[in-house]
């Protein structure tokens, strides 16, 4: 297996068990239940967003240099789009600590962003 593919398979196994960690400590929690879930729901959306990140790279990766620039910087557009209606629906309509949400969305998205760099720049190698 390459690297990258390891690089890749850790990041989506780190985020599996996150969100399965947070979800059972939101659940468990009976006093800080909202602070759980503002942590939970970021990190969701931070992996919602790897995910359609992994997609685009994927759909680009064996084409022609212009077409996979053209879908993955389309992508990094259209991701950034999404993500932030999706954090203006959340913060205006759940019943969320928001300060935990956004630190949260921060922390996964750059750990996310930082797994689909170290692919691409290993996946040639």
């Amino acid at each position: 297996m390459k690297f990258a593919n390891k690089v890749l398979l850790i990041g989506i196994s780190v985020a599996i068990f996150s969100l399965v960690l947070l979800l059972i400590i939101t659940i468990n929690s009976h006093s800080n239940q909202v602070q759980f879930k503002s942590i939970l729901i970021g990190d969701l959306v931070g992996f919602c967003n790897f995910l359609l990140g992994i997609i685009f790279i994927f759909s680009g990766i064996n084409r022609p240099e212009k077409f996979f620039l053209m879908t993955f910087y389309g992508g990094i557009l259209f991701r950034l789009f999404i993500l932030s209606v999706i954090v203006v629906i959340i913060v205006i309509t759940l019943e969320i600590n928001v300060n935990n949400f956004i630190f949260s969305l921060l922390f996964f998205y750059f750990f996310y962003l930082i797994v689909e760099i170290i692919y691409l720049n290993f996946r040639k190698r």
